[in-house]
């Protein structure tokens, strides 16, 4: 009866024990990856030839992953910023790990099952996983890793930061050559992306402006909006420089006093950008830093009557902006 009672329980033992870093708690414990490697082969695991001890660890620019056994070791990494993506890749390489020592040892007896354990390869880096609902009789494909690729770097980082993004961005700016030589603004955008491609629509506020002429003074004001669409010409990661380009329209207003006749006008400013920007959109915070030729479809100077033109705007203004990122994965 005892001997009988350790033998159940030698049966029961997990096959597999985890251990997290400082960092690391996000990933998964031994339960949850045994879950997952269990729905990847369609079975749960009761004869495992060998014991698995995985590691995870946080790492300067995203997370690592050792496996090790008695046939080997192995180690994968994720540039990301959650576990989420290791987590899968980890689960795959444990299920092709358990098939490959499993159809090694079951053709031979006892005493060759140990020596083809410590012999046979690990398998290359997995492709993409499969769905979990795979059957067991379907095999998972292995794909080896591209020359010069670090050990264990997965497609779904690069997916992630590829993935289609909704973006809040708010911040200052500076328009040059539009009212004045130089006028600060705020401004903000929502916008909508994915990897290459991105547009936004949004508002830009001037910050009130006074020009002394003559005996009075000017006082001019503008709250408008925009509408740009950017393409990635360089970068689609952490940093990625975009050409955009769009359309820009307020309405400018413009307030005299102290003259012998006060009067207020309004103009419509619109103007067509040409784009630089450097942005950060991969995490959840970023940054956008734009400079913008601003081409005006209509200049539009303020003058007085007997004494001359407030400011006379060049053919082509300017935009400088700084702004801060919001980004959420849809």
């Amino acid at each position: 009866m005892l001997a009988a009672s350790g033998t159940a329980a030698a049966q029961t033992e997990p096959f597999l024990s985890v251990t997290r870093g400082a960092g690391a708690e996000s990933c998964p414990d031994a339960a949850r990856l045994i879950e997952r490697v269990e729905q990847l082969r369609g079975r749960p695991e009761t004869g495992a030839s060998g014991s698995y001890v995985v590691e995870f660890t946080r790492e300067a620019d995203g997370f690592r992953a050792s496996i090790r056994s008695g046939s080997g070791a192995r180690e994968l990494r994720d540039r990301s910023r959650s576990c989420a993506g290791l987590e899968q890749a980890t689960a795959v390489t444990l299920a092709l790990l358990l098939d490959s020592d499993g159809q090694a040892s079951s053709p031979q007896g006892p005493g060759a099952e140990a020596r083809d354990a410590r012999d046979a390869p690990l398998p290359a880096p997995p492709a993409p996983a499969p769905s979990p609902s795979a059957s067991a009789e379907r095999p998972l494909v292995a794909r080896p890793a591209p020359a010069g690729a670090g050990g264990g770097e997965r497609e779904a980082s690069t997916s992630e930061r590829g993935a289609t993004r909704l973006t809040l961005t708010a911040g200052a700016a500076g328009l040059f050559g539009v009212v004045r030589p130089f006028a600060p603004a705020l401004s903000a955008e929502l916008g909508i992306g994915g990897a290459r491609f991105r547009a936004a629509i949004g508002a830009l506020w001037l910050v009130p402006q006074t020009l002394e002429l003559g005996p009075g003074e000017l006082r001019e004001t503008m709250l408008g909006g925009a509408v740009r669409a950017c393409f990635a010409a360089a970068g689609v990661g952490a940093l990625r420089f975009d050409v955009c380009s769009g359309v820009h329209a307020g309405r400018l207003k413009a307030a005299a006093s102290g003259f012998t006749r006060n009067d207020a006008v309004e103009k419509t400013w619109l103007a067509v950008p040409i784009e630089l920007s450097l942005a950060s959109l991969a995490g959840p915070l970023g940054f956008e830093v734009g400079a913008a030729a601003l081409v005006p479809l209509r200049r539009n100077d303020f003058s007085v009557d007997g004494v001359g033109v407030a400011y006379r705007s060049p053919p082509v203004g300017a935009l400088v902006s700084l702004r801060g990122v919001g980004s959420w994965l849809l």
